[in-house]
């Protein structure tokens, strides 16, 4: 993934999106993850480092976790991303959490569009955001 000014229309899963999603992937479900991703299949989706560290906490085996992820491209951290990520926290009068700010900073550094369902992530300006 390229930063915003490369950038392709990319969706930035937050890890609350992920969870649901695999989810209901397990209980073979259908459910508002997998509907959205079905609406959007020539959207490329990725997902934050910071996401692959909240994702892999519910889980014993990381084999289980690579397992699920590997169908998203994860996106490593960098100083574009810190930088954008203070300059956000900065600015807003409610700071996100700081796993929040992170993912939040990816999404705008990237110009991706964020997945969750973080009613916090409404606040930040700029900030393309899709609450399933």
């Amino acid at each position: 993934m390229a930063p915003a000014e490369n950038a392709v229309a990319v969706l930035l899963l937050d890890t609350s999106f992920v969870i649901e999603l695999e989810a209901e992937f397990s209980d073979r479900r259908t459910g508002p993850a997998r509907r959205l991703l079905a609406a959007r299949p020539l959207e490329p989706a990725a997902i934050s480092i910071v996401t692959l560290a909240e994702f892999a906490e519910g889980f014993e085996s990381l084999v289980e976790v690579e397992a699920f992820i590997s169908q998203f491209r994860v996106v490593a951290l960098s100083r574009a991303i810190a930088y954008r990520c203070s300059e956000m926290q900065r600015r807003l009068s409610q700071r996100l959490g700081e796993n929040d700010a992170w993912i939040a900073a990816t999404a705008l550094a990237y110009g991706a569009e964020l997945v969750g369902r973080e009613r916090a992530f409404e606040r930040v300006p700029r900030l393309q955001y899709v609450a399933i």
